[in-house]
């Protein structure tokens, strides 16, 4: 895997981040664990998320899937995890 500087602070990431927007609306918790897995094996340590990833308006269930990996994951303190804010809420969220 390849590594570059994410701005100026010196934080490295990978050059793959792997995006989290289709967990649960298309991939099951387990399912999303085991790609979660298999990309940090492979040394991506970049992930993307937002509050508003998931099945149900407002409720933030891809961020739950991804918290409750990283809860079990020794490895947490080498991850890193962009996110986004405004994002459409939708029905009055």
């Amino acid at each position: 895997m390849q590594y570059t500087n994410l701005g100026r602070a010196g934080l490295k990431v990978s050059r793959l981040c792997l995006g989290t927007m289709d967990f649960d609306p298309r991939a099951t918790e387990p399912e999303s664990f085991a790609i979660m897995a298999r990309a940090f094996e492979a040394g991506v340590q970049f992930f993307d998320t937002a509050e508003v990833y998931g099945w149900k308006d407002c409720e933030g269930y891809t961020g739950q899937i991804v918290g409750k990996w990283l809860a079990q994951s020794a490895q947490h303190d080498e991850m890193v995890f962009a996110t986004k804010f405004q994002g459409g809420h939708g029905h009055g969220c």
